[in-house]
């Protein structure tokens, strides 16, 4: 099935030859976003299947779109994981949309020293990811962890490659690492003001873990996060 540039996801099964109903929120987006008409053609998905549909009635609150034909969901090849220091609410938010386009398969905020923002509404983010999903013709969506702090990451964490991004000088380039398809990644992005130098030497002492930088200049939390996850994502698959 071709690639239809209007997506919108719901948790409805999908089989095709059934009508499916959208609610209220969806049916704004048909109508008042993507200004579909009847007959018009858009992209159903879940986390199983996508499905080509057919817009039958674009009535304002109760849209209906009749399932034509649909395919299995492959499961992402890569396995990466960003762990993250929670930042103000827009800088987050751009981050979780941006890594969710790249194609971060999981989030995991973690309290650290320098933490200055304690709260987060995973809620609001995973709406987020949802919306970038849409966008980009992502398939699988990434999952989202409860945060946890430095020393419980430290103590459960498990990857085949660890790496965190270091203002250390003599640092490595990601591009220089060898990375795979095969292994389970973690992204570890910092705090603003970065790591503290506890915090530094526990994520020194991780096994597997790789200290990178990120280039000369000192990056946002929020930069770093996509700068990291695409050079990663570009590593495994172009490397």
């Amino acid at each position: 099935m071709n690639k239809i540039k209007n997506r919108i996801f719901i948790t409805t099964n999908l089989k095709a030859g059934e009508t499916v109903s959208l609610g209220d929120d969806k049916s704004h987006y048909l109508n008042n976003v993507l200004r579909c008409k009847i007959g018009d053609h858009i992209s159903l998905f879940n986390e199983k299947s996508e499905c080509l549909a057919e817009v039958v009635s674009n009535v304002k609150n109760a849209c209906k779109l009749k399932l034509m034909k649909c395919m299995k969901i492959e499961i992402d090849r890569h396995k990466i994981t960003l762990l993250f220091s929670p930042i103000k609410r827009t800088p987050m938010e751009f981050m979780v949309q941006k890594c969710t386009e790249i194609g971060i398969t999981s989030f995991q905020p973690v309290l650290m020293e320098r933490t200055n923002n304690k709260k987060i509404n995973l809620e609001r983010l995973k709406l987020i990811s949802i919306e970038a999903s849409e966008q980009s013709s992502r398939v699988n969506l990434p999952s989202f962890n409860n945060l946890i702090s430095f020393k419980e990451m430290i103590k459960t964490m498990s990857y085949d490659k660890l790496i965190f991004c270091s203002l250390k000088k003599n640092t490595s380039l990601i591009n220089k690492i060898n990375l795979s398809l095969n292994e389970s990644i973690g992204i570890i992005v910092g705090p603003e003001g970065d790591f503290s130098s506890n915090e530094m030497t526990d994520l020194e002492s991780v096994k597997n873990s790789v200290p990178v930088t990120l280039g000369s200049n000192i990056l946002k939390s929020e930069t770093a996060g996509v700068v990291a996850s695409s050079l990663v994502m570009n590593s495994i698959y172009n490397g």
